[in-house]
């Protein structure tokens, strides 16, 4: 070897020996401040709980490929750190861990009065169409109507458009506010008798091609009537089933397309999008959900997945009132848009 490459060799381990020291200090420093951010997390109240869909494995980190720390049995009631769109992170054992988002169920804040859980809709009023109009969302070949007469939920208005979500497309779709009358939201702690706190819009198919869906139109519109007028008083549980159930021909229902994928067909088709359309507004106020079933870990066409809310003779959607005063549901459901509505209650 030569002299010069010697000396080359000699000066490199020199800086290595130098370096590693460093390197493991800040290495070292690192995992602790890591480890001191994890111990901070885990010494916070996690803010919300949520209940296990189906035994699932526990991971270190977000990622399948992860340390196992151990698993979860289905129906264990779980704290919640945080909740993402595809990895939640979870109180386990006393440590932080990672379980996969679409297995927790009832995902909910401990204290229902600090705000609704965070991916839920943020609308700040409601618009009754005026005149008939339409709109088209991105992608789509044909406009869609909306009667005079509908009301639709408002995310934003901006320019002289009112901006809302339609179905599972990504982005928001708007007709001009020169064609509604809007009526904004009142904060729960703001509101007096009679106010509207929150509206949620739904949309559904008229179409008679399909086999069974002028029967689902049906139903939709028997179960929006029942639920029309319900009250629910301050400290009252309210029983989606008590109200529409049994789903029967018996009671009023007919047959039509189902997606809890227990039938292709069944009565009371159609029912299941009144009751995920008040969902989304139970989760918006403070309210506690006590029974709540999805469809399936992937959702429903017609509402992002996680937002939508079966129910059959042995499911049921159950939420607890816990305002300071009685609540009051309304629905309206007119050509293939339904919307719930909620409001504080007169007093009597």
């Amino acid at each position: 070897m030569r002299r010069g490459t010697r000396r080359a060799l000699a000066a490199l381990c020199v800086a290595l020996a130098l370096f590693a020291p460093a390197a493991a200090q800040e290495q070292e420093d690192s995992d602790g401040e890591a480890q001191a951010a994890s111990v901070t997390q885990e010494a916070e109240e996690a803010p919300y709980y949520g209940v296990i869909g189906k035994k699932l494995t526990v991971y270190k980190w977000g990622d399948e490929d992860a340390t196992v720390l151990g698993s979860v049995e289905t129906g264990t009631v779980v704290d919640v750190y945080e909740k993402g769109r595809t990895w939640t992170k979870i109180d386990y054992e006393g440590s932080l861990g990672y379980v996969l988002t679409k297995f927790v169920e009832r995902v909910q804040r401990k204290n229902p009065f600090d705000g609704p859980m965070p991916g839920t809709s943020e609308h700040v009023s409601v618009g009754y169409v005026l005149r008939d109009t339409s709109f088209l969302p991105e992608g789509y070949r044909y406009a869609i109507e909306v009667s005079q007469g509908s009301w639709l939920s408002i995310e934003k208005i901006e320019d002289g458009r009112a901006y809302f979500p339609y179905r599972r497309e990504p982005e928001l779709v708007s007709v001009s506010v020169d064609r509604l009358k809007l009526y904004d939201f009142v904060p729960w702690d703001e509101a007096q008798p009679g106010d509207l706190l929150y509206a949620f819009t739904s949309f559904y198919s008229t179409s008679t091609a399909k086999e069974g869906n002028a029967n689902r139109v049906y139903n939709i519109g028997l179960a929006s009537e029942r639920l029309t007028s319900i009250r629910v008083k301050a400290g009252e549980s309210f029983s989606f089933n008590a109200i529409c159930g049994p789903y029967s021909k018996e009671n009023g229902y007919r047959s039509a397309p189902i997606l809890s994928g227990e039938s292709a067909m069944g009565y009371g088709g159609g029912v299941c999008q009144v009751c995920s359309t008040l969902y989304n507004i139970v989760l918006r106020v403070p309210a506690v959900v006590e029974d709540m079933n999805w469809h399936s870990q992937g959702g429903v066409s017609y509402l992002p997945a996680e937002f939508d809310a079966t129910v059959s003779d042995t499911k049921d959607m159950v939420f607890r009132n816990v305002l300071p005063y009685d609540v009051r549901i309304e629905f309206e459901s007119l050509d293939g848009v339904m919307t719930a509505f909620l409001f504080r209650d007169y007093e009597r």
